[in-house]
C-alpha cells in the first residue's frame, strides 16, 4: 500500500495504529463515522438508527410492505430482537403488524403514513449529507464500483478468516 495521506496518518497515529494500517483499519474507521452520522441524522428525526434502518427496509420493501423474517435478512438481526424493534415501532405508531392476506399463518409489516413520513425525512436527510460530501458523479460511481467489490468479498466470506 502506498504513502498514507495526512488524515489517515492523523486518526491511525491518534489510535495508535502503525503507519501501514491496511484496509480492514481504514473501514472500521469509516464504519464509525459512518454510525455517527447515522445516529445523529436519525436522532434528529427522534428514532435510533437501528429502529431507522428497519423503517427503512419496509419502505424499500415492494408495495412498502415485508415480513419480520425478510428484515432480519436484510438487516442480519436475530428474530427475537427484530420482535423487539417491531414492538417499539408499533407502539410507536410508525409500522403496524397484521396477517398477509395471501397466507394468514405470516405476518406482514406496513409503515403507518407517520412511519412512512419518518422513513422519508432520514432518508432525505441521508442523501443531503452525502451530497454535501461533494464527490463528482465520476468519484461516486468509483466509490460504489470498489464498495460492491468489497461487498461481494467480504459477502463470499461471511464466516470471516480462519482462525490464526
Amino acid at each position: 500500500m502506498g504513502p498514507l495521506d495526512a488524515p489517515t496518518r492523523d486518526w491511525a497515529a491518534e489510535l495508535g495504529l502503525p503507519a501501514d494500517v491496511g484496509i480492514l483499519a481504514r473501514l472500521v474507521r469509516l464504519q464509525l463515522l459512518l454510525q455517527r452520522v447515522l445516529d445523529d441524522i436519525a436522532g434528529t428525526a427522534g428514532v435510533s438508527a437501528a429502529d431507522y434502518l428497519v423503517l427503512a427496509v419496509v419502505r424499500r420493501s415492494p408495495d412498502q410492505r415485508a415480513t419480520p423474517g425478510r428484515i432480519c435478512e436484510i438487516l442480519d438481526r436475530t428474530s427475537g430482537g427484530m420482535s423487539l424493534a417491531l414492538d417499539r415501532l408499533e407502539k410507536a405508531g410508525w409500522l403496524r403488524r397484521s396477517a398477509d392476506p395471501d397466507d394468514r399463518r405470516r405476518v406482514v409489516v406496513e409503515l403507518t403514513p407517520e412511519g412512512l413520513a419518518v422513513a422519508t425525512r432520514v432518508n432525505a436527510d441521508l442523501h443531503a449529507w452525502e451530497e454535501s460530501l461533494g464527490l463528482s458523479d465520476a468519484q461516486q460511481r468509483t466509490t460504489a464500483r470498489v464498495v460492491d467489490q468489497l461487498l461481494a468479498a467480504f459477502e463470499s466470506t461471511a464466516a470471516g478468516p480462519a482462525p490464526a
